[in-house]
């Protein structure tokens, strides 16, 4: 993974088959949006090629804009993900992922490099204790996306996790 350009295709193909990238709402640009049906959910990832400080911030305050442009233009959000979508969401789907059209949870994650999340893991924690609901996906340079960062010799899933937002 040599951009963000790739790393988002890489992320869109870890998330599935309903997954859309560069999904316009406003004037933000969702580089991934994903359905988790399994969750009844969606996901949104902000993906950034920095290891600063400040570029990853930067993709941490994203998710905060977009969280608020999704709060307040929350059907505009849903049909600009709809007409991105390689393959469509039945009818049925959506009904189950928007709760009857009536709100639908959402999930804000950063995608970020190996070696960002390797180098920075202190930060990274310390990032989270102010915005908890960010979780954070690795992107590995050969493009497989991880849900854990490694902390010395062990596994770190919790860092990692992402609090699900209800939109209404």
């Amino acid at each position: 993974v040599k951009s963000e350009y790739e790393m988002s295709q890489a992320v869109a193909h870890t998330l599935g088959k309903y997954a859309a990238r560069e999904v316009r709402v406003g004037d933000c640009i969702f580089d991934v949006v994903a359905c988790n049906k399994k969750e009844k959910s969606f996901r949104l990832v902000e993906c950034k090629m920095s290891q600063k400080a400040t570029g990853i911030g930067q993709a941490f305050g994203q998710t905060a804009a977009y969280s608020a442009t999704i709060a307040t233009r929350a059907r505009d959000f849903l049909n600009a993900y709809s007409k991105m979508l390689e393959v469509p969401i039945s009818l049925g789907e959506w009904m189950d992922a928007t709760d009857n059209y009536h709100r639908f949870r959402i999930n804000f994650y950063v995608a970020l490099t190996h070696k960002a999340c390797t180098d920075k893991i202190e930060w990274l924690r310390s990032m989270k204790k102010v915005l908890p609901n960010v979780g954070i996906i690795r992107v590995k340079t050969d493009g497989y996306c991880r849900n854990h960062i490694w902390d010395g010799k062990s596994k770190d899933a919790e860092v990692t996790k992402a609090r699900t937002v209800k939109v209404k």
